[in-house]
């Protein structure tokens, strides 16, 4: 039996390390990581010119602990040390070390050709130095045990280094010579963005500082690493906690106003994912998985991008450099023990897909490019967020997902603050909210005021600068009306697809089912049938073809009230069969949630078109469901009623024994486009009330007095009836 030793090539290291670190700033950040583990205070990134590939160097200098001799020789040149990861706190701060995959030799490979190390420890009359020939791993032939390293140690005294040390005591100076890459506005540009954001406005990291030297040609580039004053100056924002049991605890801020509103509760699991219930805890579900994720605290900081007016006066900036800033930092962050978590929040990283969900809604939903959002994470308190394999984003996992979907509605509990105060703004007559309504397709004509203005007040450019405002903000309003109409074409658009789907799907779906069950009935006929394992294979099969006919066919019932097709003649029916017809659509969700329903037992005798209100029950009852999943079991109930008024008029009353509607929703609930729901359209109780206003002259209200616990709607029809 012979053994033999894995020789791994140079050159496969060197490919290992470009697939780690994926840009120059990139590598940077791992550089001033390794600083921070080192518990320096101070970093300085210092570029000398010139800045082209094949020339020029940076230096990353700090003043931490800095390294001996052995320890570079044992940890700095060993790769996959597990230093760090025995070691999670650095040695006199105690900070929770960043770096633990020894992915700070690689940055320095990714920068340039040759790298020199000069450290100095505390109380220590030698430094440490070390020299690193990184185009030695370009050799194909070449073994990584054949790689030549120069590491020795240096007397202190009379170095030439002594003055660019930040301390003269302790620190690591890291020189990269030879660039691998040109540096240019771009990549300064996108060196100080990164850098700005590195550390969390959460973290509690004093005494540590991160500072650009730029070279010559680029010396707007130098500068002390901080935030632009624009992040600062937020229209909204929410600010809390979530714990690891998914108990919330947020504020949601209006800066314009100074409202503050406040919400505690506990993440919930729903038909359709995680929701978040107000309550006082009684009515939470017992016995449901907590979120993955483990504990989180939250900022959102929102701004309306059409009416940067405000911002641009407290930032005091202007609206070229406040838009370049927000589209900079614009993006939901992720940080571990105070640093970020790439490539979360990066420019054109939606990875929240909150531009693909503003489609549905775009008058109440946010874009990715109006929010700066952070998630402050620990390593300790989350360890099911784990890393990938090259440190850039969190391995896809059920944590992972846990913390997409309680982020989405954080977001959405926001963006009904944000709705709320907006629509406030309208009443207010603020002439500065695009959402102002003050016409349909025609604007207002301004003209004869325009004149006065000229003729009697010339020298009042206030107030002629104050109209064009007003004339452009009606404009804006024009293009809002417009596109919320063409919504509501689209949506007859879906309705008449829908109709054709039923009209073209049906009549070959009754065709299978006859012919299906026909086939049954000739195979059960045949002699020897019952003897026959082929035969009752066959006849197994038609039942099944039966029976996911059947499925069909429930699927289409279940669709048909949103078809597009005009209403027939009204035909003279009971509402209690309308309603139980309604309940039977659900009757899976129903059963799977284990849902009472409590459906009249009158006959109340209409003329009406049982789709319209079909189609307004079915809107109840699905809302019903989907908030009947966040209570415990034994409590999922669903009651209705049915009665005559004396004035001839008819209700209906829905009531369930869900979490309810709070106090500060129940005036937007029937907005277009308003919803709690993070995936919700906002379009369900708008277009049953529409109905049951247009076609029977009534009313859709949500009532206090309900016959359950939770949320109680009034259908009132006056006509027809």
């Amino acid at each position: 039996m012979t053994t033999s030793t894995f020789r791994p090539r140079a050159r496969l290291m060197r490919t290992i390390g470009e697939e780690l670190i994926s840009s120059d700033s990139v590598a940077i950040i791992e550089l001033v990581k390794n600083s921070y583990d080192a518990d320096a205070q101070n970093v300085v990134i210092r570029f000398h010119a010139p800045v082209e590939k094949g020339m020029g160097s940076i230096e990353v200098i700090d003043d931490g602990n800095g390294m001996s001799i052995e320890t570079v020789q044992t940890a700095w040149l060993e790769l996959a040390t597990p230093t760090k990861s025995v070691r999670k706190r650095s040695l006199n701060l105690g900070r929770r070390v960043l770096g633990e995959k020894g992915i700070g030799r690689f940055a320095a490979a990714r920068l340039s050709a040759e790298s020199e190390v000069f450290s100095r420890q505390r109380n220590q009359a030698d430094q440490a130095y070390v020299y690193v020939d990184w185009t030695q791993f370009d050799d194909d032939e070449k073994f990584l045990d054949e790689v030549e390293v120069l590491s020795e140690s240096q007397a202190r005294t009379n170095s030439s280094l002594n003055s660019l040390f930040l301390s003269q005591d302790n620190g690591t100076i890291l020189r990269l010579n030879k660039l691998k890459s040109d540096w240019n506005d771009s990549s300064f540009t996108q060196l100080q963005q990164a850098l700005s954001r590195l550390i969390s406005p959460f973290a509690s990291i004093d005494n540590f500082h991160i500072r650009v030297e730029a070279p010559d040609g680029f010396e707007r580039f130098t500068s002390t690493i901080s935030a632009p004053d624009v992040v600062n100056h937020p229209h909204y924002r929410l600010r809390g906690k979530v714990n690891g049991n998914g108990e919330y605890d947020i504020e949601c801020f209006v800066t314009s106003t100074g409202d503050v509103s406040k919400h505690k509760g506990k993440f919930q699991l729903s038909s359709s994912g995680w929701q978040m219930i107000d309550s006082d805890g009684e009515r939470f579900v017992e016995g449901m998985r907590i979120p993955d994720c483990g504990p989180i605290d939250v900022e959102l900081r929102i701004w309306d991008r059409d009416d940067l007016g405000g911002i641009i006066q407290a930032a005091q900036s202007t609206l070229r450099d406040v838009r370049r800033d927000l589209d900079s930092h614009a993006g939901i962050n992720i940080y571990r023990d105070g640093f970020r978590v790439l490539p979360y929040g990066e420019p054109r990283n939606d990875w929240l897909r909150l531009d693909l969900r503003r489609v549905q809604n775009p008058s109440l939903r946010l874009s990715n490019n109006q929010i700066l959002g952070y998630i402050a994470l620990t390593s300790d308190g989350n360890p099911n967020l784990k890393d990938q394999s090259n440190r850039e984003g969190l391995r896809e996992n059920q944590a992972l997902q846990d913390l997409s979907d309680i982020m989405i509605n954080l977001i959405s509990r926001i963006e009904v603050t944000r709705r709320k105060s907006r629509r406030g703004d309208r009443k207010a007559g603020n002439p500065n909210d695009p959402d102002k309504q003050q016409g349909i397709f025609t604007p207002p004509d301004f003209s004869k005021l325009n004149e006065y203005l000229n003729s009697s007040r010339p020298e009042d450019k206030i107030a002629q600068a104050l109209l064009g405002e007003v004339e452009q903000g009606m404009a804006k309003q024009l293009d809002v009306i417009k596109t919320t109409v063409s919504r509501y074409q689209g949506l007859v658009t879906l309705g008449q697809l829908v109709d054709t789907v039923l009209h073209n799907g049906r009549q070959p779906l009754s065709k299978i089912a006859a012919e299906a069950l026909l086939a049954k009935e000739d195979l059960e006929e045949i002699s020897g049938f019952s003897t026959s394992p082929v035969l009752k294979q066959i006849h197994t099969r038609t039942v099944k073809i039966s029976a996911q006919a059947e499925v069909l066919h429930g699927v289409f019932k279940r669709v048909e009230p949103f078809g597009g097709r005009k209403r027939g003649r009204p035909t003279k029916i009971t509402l209690e069969s309308v309603v139980r017809t309604s309940f039977e659509i659900f009757s899976a969700d129903i059963n799977k949630h284990h849902i009472q329903v409590h459906a009249p037992s009158t006959e109340t005798w209409v003329t009406v078109d049982p789709a319209e209100l079909q189609e307004v029950f079915v809107n109840l009852i699905q809302n019903s469901i989907y908030w009947l999943s966040t209570v415990p079991a034994k409590s999922r109930a669903i009651s209705t009623f049915v009665e005559r008024t004396i004035e001839g008029a008819v209700e209906i009353i829905f009531s369930d024994t869900g979490p309810g509607v709070s106090e500060n929703m129940r005036e937007d609930i029937f907005e277009p486009y308003f919803s709690t729901r993070s995936d919700g359209t906002g379009l369900g109780l708008s277009v049953s009330g529409e109905i049951i206003r247009d076609y029977y002259e009534g009313a859709l209200e949500l009532i206090d007095d309900g016959r359950e616990t939770g949320a109680t709607f009034k259908i009132t029809l006056r006509k027809r009836v």
